[in-house]
């Protein structure tokens, strides 16, 4: 028998004894266990372990059983070994202890039962759910009495939907890993070693086991980016995710080799067993899995239709980790401090995300769409415009298009899922455009490399100064790794649901009838309808079972063809009257005014053509279902992208920034923010735009620079930052550090405690301190020795709240930086350089926490009139150039150019209710600064070129 048919024969053994991992800390998911680990109660008991049984008496009757070894359900769940069990108790009980190598020791940091929180990585905490024990015996166990890889989707969902609010422990700080994160690591590790076993035929000791990371990855941001029309870009997304998909199934449950355990837009990472020849393993046709591998990533299709598979166009690569780990040692602490740490006790895939990705295509899986003239040779064809390695069809239709016939089926499908399912997302770039015809492509990046590499981990404390033993620091697990990566996942998922409530202004469509049906319209293909000066863009819609006929209906912003035909302001910035006044006018025109119908392909080479001649349109109404006005294109653990309206793009920004300050405001000294912004015409090609995008995203924070602390203080928020304080208590009592670097100043709002609003937070908020000696931390309490990482410098780290003034800290600073593509040759001047961090305009990027003073600089500049706005920056631009040339540096340190830019400001002609003497000393030098560095030129670029505000 070849080695994978093993595993196919034993498939359903082996996905049991996984969920078995899943589920083999059940009880924790309880409010027995709450009340057994609060500090306020005591001589309390935990759900006893034939709990389970009695709840559930069919379970009793299950055997796991697999090679030279048969072990009764039950007792395998809770660990307990029997005469009949081998291997499989020792196994799990390893597997345990593998994922578990987390699981510290907390001095103290006992909750109060009620009231127990879960905590992130970062220390923001939240509320564990009530009436946990319920919800436990509500999950489906009664399918494990016939498990099978059908029921283990559905399963899985059930299970990590509950254990994901739960801590494996109650403790702080070791309350941050939820009980999926823990049962979810034991299963993969679990099951893998099970397969190891059946393919080697070689039960090793349990403290033997080692595991290796199995990598699938391929160049996804570019794949996905690389493209001119959003419905390539949708699809494209499309069947990379279901490529992924495909190799997991083939891993997770066809061959049950082991589990997916990291999965960005351009990689796919897998737990197997320490087999160094494991990608040559075959089944009973020969295969190597290795190929087999390949073979499913390519079948990655849209609808399941193997026409549109993925094809030649993306080579994975195929990497089994050289080295395998094993992640368990019991002297990992005494090592730690000697700075003997083995490497191979940490999964690597902090090394696997630092590696540059190619994407090589498929030569002979091209070749077969090309037409051949004997050997070797192929007849001339022009290359498809959208995937650029395919010939163009031959049709009228598709060479019209310059596409291949794949490419245009690809569109085709997002157009019919997005108008049969009357989706409450859009596909179409003017439907989101604003009312200027502007959109904005909002990326965000976190830089998780030395997060997930376990340097920056061990910068979290596990048993702080003040705790009276010997302080220490976490370790780098397996599972807070992978909790650090989910947690940022989820960050950039909720925001994307928060889309609704932010960019909602309940847009509609129209819907257009004609009194005969058309022959020549493609379905679902955008059309140009003329309103005389004003274009409106629609899409062909077949007969649907609710409307007899077809018909045309609107894929723009009417709010914006309403400001095309004239409307006034009122009417146009309301989206409902915008489309009223649409509707009207076409009424009005086109039904009542028999004016006849002019419709032109969107598409350059056909414009001239109308292909409804002898039409006439009788009815219109509006779709009743509001749209979204956002696109999300990626919402991974690093990067995020979305495509939104220009006038709401710092309405997202900001909302994002107030999310990171809330969830991420002990660490962000260390888990830098990048925030960036594309704004653009929506005629603009979308190439452009996330070809910018992609540059941006190019961004590295700098973790060497210091800053000085110019004062800190401890108390409550300040009024205009009480956001914050919404739905946590852990700014009850706030750290506010004022940070200085050369002329810039930032201010860090550090929460003090954790989320019950009274325990002080000793573990979190720590810094790296710049010190010459020793000696300079002398009476500092919450202190601890450490190592930056990067260098092999020695530092202290140090209590947010035990820092002094001129101290010198390391701050890894977060930013945000815009541009607005005017001509597509400006994204080229969107990239930065690799020592100061700054872009040819050294004012960008700006630092995140100028957000809100950019804000006030802008509320105080337009307090003048528009012309009076350009004259003053028109006069400070154009003296910096004539006194320094094109360098904007030396004019920051000219002493006579800063008194220029005060008497400027001060002689403008501000308004008589508003003079310059009424704004405050500090507001005054914040407008003459801002003048002195060029950004009020980039204020006025940003709020009235862009944003158009007036």
């Amino acid at each position: 028998m070849n080695q994978l048919d093993i595993l196919v024969n034993n498939r359903d053994a082996i996905l049991l004894a996984e969920a078995i991992g899943w589920l083999h800390d059940y009880r924790k998911c309880s409010d027995e266990q709450l009340k057994v680990q609060a500090a306020n109660l005591s001589g309390q008991n935990g759900l006893s372990w034939d709990q389970l049984s009695n709840h559930f008496p069919t379970l009793n009757s299950i055997n796991i059983n697999l090679i030279g070894d048969s072990c009764q359900f039950i007792r395998l769940i809770h660990k307990k070994s029997d005469t009949s069990c081998n291997y499989l108790p020792n196994y799990l009980s390893r597997c345990h202890n593998t994922a578990h190598f987390d699981k510290q020791e907390p001095h103290g940091g006992e909750q109060n039962y009620p009231g127990v929180t879960i905590s992130s990585p970062f220390g923001f905490e939240q509320d564990i759910p009530n009436d946990l024990t319920n919800q436990l015996w509500s999950l489906p166990w009664i399918k494990l009495a016939s498990y099978s890889q059908s029921e283990r989707q559905n399963f899985i969902k059930k299970v990590s939907e509950l254990f994901i609010q739960v801590g494996a422990d109650t403790r702080r700080p070791i309350n941050e890993i939820s009980l999926w994160d823990w049962g979810t690591l034991v299963g993969a590790l679990y099951k893998a070693a099970i397969a190891g076993a059946l393919l080697s035929g070689n039960t090793a000791q349990a403290q033997n086991l080692r595991w290796r990371l199995l990598t699938i990855q391929v160049n996804g941001l570019d794949f996905i980016t690389k493209v001119s029309r959003l419905p390539d870009l949708l699809s494209r997304k499309e069947l990379l995710k279901n490529s992924f998909n495909n190799v997991r199934n083939l891993l997770e449950i066809e061959y049950s080799l082991g589990n997916e355990v990291y999965r960005d837009e351009s990689r796919s990472i897998f737990v197997v067993y320490d087999l160094p020849d494991l990608l040559n393993s075959t089944n009973q046709r020969n295969e190597k899995i290795r190929d087999l591998i390949l073979q499913e990533f390519k079948q990655g299709t849209l609808k399941n239709d193997p026409s549109l598979k993925l094809g030649g166009e993306l080579k994975p690569i195929i990497e089994l980790d050289h080295n395998s780990w094993w992640g368990q040692d019991p002297d990992y602490q005494s090592k730690q401090q000697a700075g003997q740490l083995p490497q191979d006790e940490i999964p690597p895939i902090g090394q696997i995300l630092k590696k540059s990705i190619v994407s090589p295509l498929l030569p002979e899986e091209i070749k077969q769409f090309w037409p051949q003239n004997g050997i070797d040779q192929y007849k001339a064809a022009d290359v498809c415009t959208v995937c650029g390695m395919r010939p163009q069809g031959n049709s009228q239709k598709l060479v019209s298009r310059k596409v291949c016939d794949i490419c245009e089926r690809r569109r085709l499908d997002r157009s019919q899922l997005w108008a049969t399912q009357q989706a409450e997302d859009t596909i179409w770039i003017d439907e989101v455009a604003d009312t200027n015809a502007r959109l904005a492509l909002i990326i965000g990046q976190f830089n998780l490399e030395d997060w997930l590499s376990g340097q920056l981990v061990e910068s979290l404390i596990l048993n702080p100064p003040s705790s009276g033993v010997t302080t220490s620091v976490k370790n780098p697990s397996f599972s807070r790794i992978r909790r650090i990566w989910e947690t940022t996942r989820r960050f950039w998922i909720e925001i994307r649901k928060d889309f609704n409530q932010l960019l909602s202004d309940s847009r509609r469509r129209l819907i257009f009838y004609l009194d005969k049906m058309p022959t020549n319209l493609g379905l679902f293909h955008v059309y140009e309808l003329d309103l005389g000066n004003v274009k409106l863009s629609v899409a062909w819609y077949p007969p649907q079972p609710d409307r007899t006929g077809g018909y045309l209906i609107s894929t723009d912003n009417l709010s914006y063809t309403a400001r095309q035909l004239q409307a006034k302001r009122e009417i146009f910035a309301d989206p409902a009257t915008g489309a009223i006044f649409v509707e009207d006018y076409i009424q009005s025109q086109f039904v009542n005014g028999n004016r006849s119908i002019v419709l032109r392909d969107s598409d350059a080479n056909q414009r001239n053509q109308n292909l409804l001649v002898d039409r006439r349109i009788i009815k219109t109404e509006h779709q009743d279902i509001a749209y979204s006005t956002a696109i999300p294109i990626l919402t991974e653990p690093s990067n995020f992208m979305a495509l939104v309206p220009a006038e709401k793009s710092l309405d997202v920004v900001k909302a994002i920034k107030t999310k990171y300050e809330i969830e991420m405001g002990k660490v962000r000294n260390r888990l830098p923010l990048h925030l960036g912004v594309v704004y653009f015409n929506r005629r603009t090609p979308l190439r452009s735009a996330l070809d910018a995008g992609r540059q941006m995203l190019s961004y590295k924070s700098d973790s060497q620079k210091t800053w000085k602390v110019h004062s800190i203080s401890k108390g409550q928020l300040p009024s205009e930052k009480q956001e914050l304080a919404n739905g946590t208590q852990q700014f009850t009592e706030t750290i506010t550090l004022e940070l200085t670097q050369d002329n810039y100043k930032i201010t860090w709002h550090v929460p003090n405690k954790m989320g019950d609003g009274t325990t002080p937070d000793n573990w979190y908020p720590y810094v790296f301190l710049k010190t010459s000696d020793d000696s300079e931390v002398d009476g500092r309490i919450r202190k601890i020795k450490s190592q930056r990482p990067g260098t092999t410098e020695p530092c202290w780290l140090v209590h947010a709240g035990d820092l002094q003034q001129d101290d010198k800290i390391y701050f890894t600073s977060s930013t945000f930086d815009f541009e607005y593509l005017d001509s597509t040759a400006r994204r080229f001047e969107i990239h930065y350089d690799k020592k100061t961090g700054r872009r040819p305009r050294p004012t960008r990027p700006f630092y995140l926490e100028d957000l809100d003073r950019l804000q006030t600089l802008w509320d105080m500049l337009k307090k003048l009139q528009t012309s009076q706005r350009h004259q003053v920056i028109h006069t400070i631009e154009a003296t910096r150039e004539k006194w320094h040339g094109d360098k904007l540096e030396p004019s920051w340190t000219d002493d006579t150019f800063k008194q220029f830019v005060k008497d400027t400001l001060a002689n403008a002609a501000w308004p008589k209710d508003q003079p310059w003497v009424s704004f405050s000393e500090s507001e005054r030098q914040q407008l003459i600064d801002a003048g002195v560095r060029g950004e009020l030129a980039d204020i006025a670029d940003l709020y009235m070129e862009i944003l158009k505000e007036r």
